[in-house]
Order: C-alpha cells, then structure tokens, then sequence
C-alpha cells in the first residue's frame, strides 16, 4: 500500500517548474508616417515600417493590461491615442483570461497601427554604446557621413527605396550603406541625421 502511494505522488514545486509559463504573443506592426508640417498643406516625407512580436505573462495582462500595453507602445515610440490603447488593452485582457481558462500554452494577437510624426522615431534607447559616444562624433553632419558612402548607378527596374517605398529608377544615382542596402541619396541623408543605423538592419555607421 505505501509503495502505491509514493509513486503515484508527486511534488507540486518540481511540477510547476517543469509547466512552460503560459503566454500571449503581441505582434505589433507599426507604420510611421513621417509628414512635414511647415508649409500650408502637411507634406509626406516618407513611411518606415517596425514589426515586432511581444511577449507576456497572462498573468501580466490580467492584472494590468493597461500599463503592459502602454510600455509595448513606448518601447516602440509610437504615440497612440488612449482610445487606442484601451482597444487594445481590452482584446489582450479578454485573450489572456480566455487562454487561462482554456489552458492555452501560447497564443498570439496581432495588432496594426498607423502614427503620423515630425521625425524618424528614435529607435536606439537601448542602445548604451550610442549614449557613450564622444561629442564630435553624435555632432557629424548627416552630410557628412553620406560622403563616406558608396554612389553606385541603379541597373535594372523593380527596387525600391526602404525609406520613401518609391522606386529606384533604372539609370538614376542612388547610394550604398556598407551592409549594402541602397536608398535614394536624399533619404539616407535624412536619416543618418537622426541615427547613425541603417534602417533596414541597424548596422551602425562608424
């Protein structure tokens, strides 16, 4: 009888650490739409793209949705409407509530959004090697640093910019980062102004 009983018992502490912590995936896919404003009419300077897929606790999201998706939305620097925010507050709670009852390991929600800013977002807020670098070097002129780039002439149709999405025209002078992407010269100017990072893959621009 007492062998019977201590096999078929078992330790809930050795158990609890063997169970994978239930989760719900976020896919965020943001676009930013940069727009000028000093004119009369507002201009469109171009559009970036970050994707990105969060992962949390359920338990997280059913004590405090709120504030677990508002740090997603600033770790990505997107400014969001708090209406927006509620919405997708309230599908995460209802997804992380329903998976716990259900005993669902993973699931995933995928949420869109549009923002319009004035600038390139900065990415590199965790980026402590940028934050150490000397003065001259966050003072170089975006001008400066896309002279050191390769120019390079566009053969063949069918690229385009990763910066504006328009086409790199066949013929036309467009400039190659050292991780060889390539982008109209105007847009990488642009860019290198507010980061030293390509913006396709983050190499960084020495």
């Amino acid at each position: 009888m007492s062998g019977d009983n201590s096999s078929s018992s078992r330790d809930p502490h050795i158990e609890s650490l063997s169970s994978p912590t239930p989760m719900l995936e976020i896919e965020l896919r943001a676009t930013f739409i940069i727009v000028d404003r000093n004119g009369e009419v507002p201009v469109e300077l171009g559009r970036i793209i970050s994707h990105v897929i969060h992962k949390f606790p359920l338990e997280d999201l059913i004590n405090d949705a709120n504030g677990a998706v508002s740090d997603m939305f600033d770790s990505m620097r997107i400014p969001v409407q708090p209406s927006k925010l509620e919405e997708v507050a309230a599908s995460a709670f209802r997804l992380a509530v329903a998976a716990r009852d259900g005993g669902s390991k993973v699931l995933r929600m995928r949420v869109k959004v549009d923002a319009v800013v004035d600038e390139v977002p900065d990415f590199g807020n965790h980026d402590t090697d940028d934050e150490n670098e000397d003065e001259d070097q966050e003072t170089a002129t975006a001008t400066t640093a896309a002279e050191n780039l390769e120019k390079m002439m566009v053969e063949g149709s069918g690229k385009d910019c990763p910066i504006c999405l328009e086409e790199l025209a066949e013929g036309s002078e467009a400039v190659c980062m050292p991780c060889l992407h390539v982008f109209h010269d105007p847009c990488i100017v642009a860019w290198l102004n507010k980061k030293k990072r390509c913006p396709c893959c983050r190499f960084k621009l020495s």
